[in-house]
């Protein structure tokens, strides 16, 4: 569904109101990203009625980010903090808001895909290589409500390509620095009621030292491959089924440690994310009653491989089955029903040429019940609420619940919107089995919080800004103590800040800008010092020109203010350092077909830590083509 007039200009400040730039575009905001979002109430809605802070990042910019990491990418997103722990190879994890982590959901094509077996059930987005995305959907505070555990801080849907109509193909390569080299291909399309489509990616970087002489040192090289497929049948008549299946590989070289000394070959780290889902779609009463049958699954492996030798691995698994109801009550809104059913396992082994150790090998059995109403009144004022009982059969139980509203004034060009809701995340099977450092006795971590925000449309839509103030507090947090080497509920926290974004044309179809600022404080509520890893500060800043036909230049600063790496340093007071990271990029049709691309990543050759003792890529160029029938 397409708007017009200001409705289209909302719409699209909607997007804005949480993600920046879109480079290779020069149409408008409102005229190249979708007016529907599906993360934030688990069904197709307008993003103008939302009054949750979401983003969407839509695929060419993806398309335009390296194919061996989307750290840079998921940085521009306000109150994202992304800690990349020696380049496309090492450790990805992702918080929101201050927030673990372990409490952001993470779904492929909405399947679950955080890792079981892990010791924190995060999802380590080294592993993830962007192939045929179409978007990725990024919504922001305690989602329980909608999604159950692990959605304390926000939830990141990566959505998949859905090819339909003619059949098209692309095709693209690219090599550059440290011995980098990647190829991509996808195609698809629709025959009558069926589509079908597949893509593939494979990445080689001999990459640089993660620990001591960047550039001098031993290099630790990553590969990565990927592939998806995805396919449907529409019946015409409210009936179909769709499917997709989503598989990640990496192979990556590790060192031990993070100090100099430990720039020693290490072991290698290989890890397998496979994804899946079938649905059924049926509708009833002339389509009031919209039915969702919803089959899934993902598995994670993991192996750490020294040359001892020695064996770390797990494997880590949850399969289920979901439905969910959507009835249209005219002027009462829409009300959004289901149940799901989820077994989840885990096992974890350290094998030697002598022996064999398993520390946990457990599962357990998670139901959920949930409903969403929504609905508007006065045509200005969008209203949502929604609750879910979760609970794991052999465990504890959680209920949480979640509210949201947007008030649209369509004289000024303004929304104003607002968010609460309370979440959990029971403790990880790691934390409560593990053979040496399980506590069964774990409660689950709750938390509640909230955020209200402005979007505004100036001059005509050539200005759009959007704030949002938010707050988070956090008990029974589950942390390590090192007296007793056991799991405990110890701590409680408390985060704040402000998110802020905004886009000027500055000169119509030749010159845009795009500014985003995070401010947070995040504290131990304990020990009354800052989170480990949380820069107050973060933003970034770019510029794009399109003033010659066929040919785009874009310029991007990232910043990341001091963080303190751990407890150690905060009590210390000894900060990482803040940094400024500046690339460039620039994109050439050659003709309808044909794309020829560049990019130059840290330009001022910066050396910078996300974590301390990891290096990150310093001055890297790269260039690529790109072929689209």
């Amino acid at each position: 569904m397409k708007f017009s007039g200001r409705r289209r200009g909302r719409a699209a400040l909607s997007l804005l109101a949480s993600f920046p730039v879109i480079l290779g575009a020069t149409t408008s905001r409102a005229e190249q990203l979708d007016d529907i979002v599906v993360t934030a109430y688990r069904g197709a809605t307008d993003i103008e009625k939302s009054g949750s802070a979401i983003t969407v990042i839509p695929g060419d910019k993806i398309n335009n980010a390296s194919p061996g990491s989307l750290a840079d990418v998921l940085r521009q997103v306000p109150g994202l903090t992304v800690v990349q722990s020696g380049g496309p190879g090492g450790t990805t994890e992702v918080s929101i808001r201050g927030a673990e982590a372990g409490h952001t959901l993470v779904l492929i094509d909405g399947v679950r895909v955080n890792d079981p077996a892990s010791s924190r059930n995060i999802f380590d987005f080294a592993v993830f290589s962007p192939t045929d995305i179409e978007r990725i959907e990024v919504l922001r505070g305690p989602q329980s409500a909608l999604y159950g555990s692990d959605a304390m801080g926000g939830v990141i849907n990566i959505i998949t390509r859905k090819r339909t109509g003619t059949f098209s193909a692309t095709v693209g390569a690219e090599a550059g620095s440290y011995g980098t080299v990647a190829g991509n291909a996808a195609a698809g399309g629709s025959v009558g009621p069926v589509s079908l489509s597949v893509s593939g990616t494979a990445f080689h970087s001999d990459g640089f030292s993660r620990v001591g002489d960047r550039d001098n040192g031993e290099a630790d090289s990553t590969r990565k491959f990927a592939g998806t497929a995805r396919g449907s049948y529409e019946s015409g008549e409210g009936q179909g089924f769709s499917f997709g299946v989503t598989a990640y590989r990496q192979e990556s070289e590790v060192d031990k440690g993070s100090k100099p000394k430990d720039d020693l070959p290490g072991y290698e780290r290989d890890r397998d994310v496979v994804s899946g889902f079938g649905r059924f779609d049926f509708e009833a009463f002339d389509g009031k009653l919209a039915n969702q049958i919803n089959f899934f699954g993902a598995e994670t492996t993991s192996a750490y491989i020294e040359a001892l030798p020695r064996t770390t691995d797990s494997r880590g698994t949850n399969y289920g089955v979901e439905y969910q109801s959507t009835l249209d009550m005219g002027q009462a809104g829409t009300l959004i029903w289901g149940a799901r059913a989820e077994n989840e396992a885990g096992v974890q082994s350290v094998h030697t040429a002598s022996s064999s150790k398993t520390s946990f090998d457990d599962e357990r059995t998670l139901l959920a019940l949930f409903a969403l109403q929504q609905f508007t009144l006065f045509d200005r004022l969008n209203l949502s609420f929604g609750g879910r009982y979760d609970e794991d059969v052999d465990g504890q139980g959680f209920l949480t619940g979640r509210a949201t509203a947007a008030y649209l004034m369509d004289e000024t060009g303004t929304k104003l919107r607002g968010s609460f809701g309370n979440a959990a995340k029971r403790p990880t099977m790691f934390q409560l089995f593990d053979a040496q450092y399980g506590n069964p006795d774990l409660v689950d971590e709750e938390s509640w919080g909230g955020d209200i925000g402005i979007d505004q449309e100036l001059f005509d839509g050539r200005l759009m800004f959007s704030a949002t103030g938010f707050y988070n507090r956090f008990t029974n947090l589950i942390d390590y103590s090192l007296v007793f080497s056991k799991y405990f509920n110890v701590s409680s926290a408390e985060t704040s800040g402000l998110e802020f974004s905004a886009e000027a044309v500055l000169v119509p179809s030749v010159l845009r800008a795009t500014v985003t600022y995070t401010y947070l404080d995040a504290t131990n509520l304990e020990t009354d010092l800052p989170l480990a890893r949380r820069p107050e500060n973060s933003g970034s800043a770019t510029l794009t020109y399109t003033g010659i036909e066929n040919f785009e230049f874009g310029v991007t600063a990232l910043f990341v203010g001091e963080r303190y790496n751990d407890a150690k340093t905060a009590a210390a007071g000894t900060p990482l350092e803040g940094y400024t990271k500046i690339d460039l990029n620039a994109s050439y049709r050659l003709n309808p077909q044909t794309t020829l691309y560049g990019r130059i990543e840290n330009l001022t050759d910066d050396v910078y830590e996300d974590a301390f003792g990891y290096n990150n890529a310093g001055l890297s160029a790269y260039a690529g083509l790109r072929w689209t029938h």
